[in-house]
């Protein structure tokens, strides 16, 4: 199970096609909506779990992961180290960039601090208009001087303020695929956007650019429900699709990065550029996904107020 749309449709050429040939007899069902928390709890609660596998965010079941989750079983899956049981396997990785529009520019930014730099880079920037893990917060920290690693707890006041500065200069998009065209069409020179909306504007031939000091990495997880009906073949699948041989087919044909760290990707792949491989950035941050949990309707209140400033 996972969201729909073009990334579970390459989820199926990756992974489910092939290990359906591998193993013929298991059918695998696909299903839409795993990141419905709503859902996905009600499911364990009540007792009556339909699925057996899903693909989720870092922001659910990190705290208490006993609570959701089946643990797998690391004889048949590929465990990351230090972690007894596991609950949660990465499985992919994408990430918050800045990115530009190489024409609408006489020069190329190199940071977040030149983001906010509105009278050397004139013009507007685009902004993913949500509160949560879109990397709003870290930009104007990071551009602030924050370091990455003392990013969290996110000084959410500090963020807002630094976007006082440049808050006439915004264009605010409802969908992160809406900030990437803003910044394809020239209307705003600079925005924060997801690498894998920059790869789709790329392929229509827009003069996007994208910086990956500044990288927020953010994780998918498969995920066993706690009460699934179906644990062995869970385990099977799950292993098949994290493994170091095979956990780089996605990123082959869809832009995101493998979450294992030992899977190798096509480098002449037409996503390869567009890739949040972790060596591409001196500068970067992972998405503490805890703490946005923990504190969202906090920021969603605080940006709101702000935005009505």
């Amino acid at each position: 199970m996972s969201n729909g749309g073009a990334l579970q449709d390459a989820q199926d050429t990756a992974y489910l096609v092939p290990f359906m040939e591998e193993f013929p007899g298991i059918a695998v069902v696909q299903d839409t909506g795993s990141t419905d928390y709503a859902k996905f709890t009600a499911q364990i609660e009540s007792g009556n779990v339909d699925w057996d596998l899903a693909d989720i965010g870092s922001d659910f079941g990190g705290q208490d992961p006993a609570r959701y989750f089946e643990p797998f079983d690391c004889d048949v899956v590929e465990c990351p180290e230090g972690e007894n049981p596991v609950y949660r396997i990465p499985t992919h990785a994408y990430a918050s960039i800045l990115g530009y529009n190489e024409g609408a520019l006489s020069e190329a930014p190199s940071s977040w601090a030149d983001f906010f730099d509105t009278e050397k880079f004139p013009g507007k920037r685009a902004m993913f208009q949500l509160a949560g893990a879109t990397g709003i917060f870290e930009a104007a920290l990071l551009a602030d001087g924050v370091a990455p690693e003392d990013l969290y707890p996110i000084d959410y006041e500090r963020a807002l303020a630094k976007y006082d500065t440049i808050k006439d200069d915004i264009i605010w998009a409802t969908s992160p695929t809406d900030t990437a065209r803003l910044v394809a069409d020239g209307e705003a020179v600079m925005g924060n956007l997801f690498s894998s909306q920059a790869f789709a504007m790329a392929q229509n031939d827009t003069p996007i650019e994208v910086i990956w000091d500044g990288m927020g990495l953010g994780f998918d997880y498969l995920v066993i429900p706690k009460g699934a009906k179906n644990v062995d073949n869970a385990n099977l699948l799950a292993g098949f699709i994290t493994s170091a041989e095979n956990n780089g087919r996605l990123s082959e044909i869809y832009p995101v990065a493998p979450g294992n760290p030992a899977a190798a990707v096509d480098e002449s792949a037409e996503t390869y550029p567009f890739l949040p491989l972790p060596d591409r950035a001196e500068l970067s941050y992972t998405f503490d996904g805890n703490w946005y949990s923990e504190n969202q309707q906090q920021i969603v209140d605080a940006f709101q107020a702000w935005l009505q400033q």
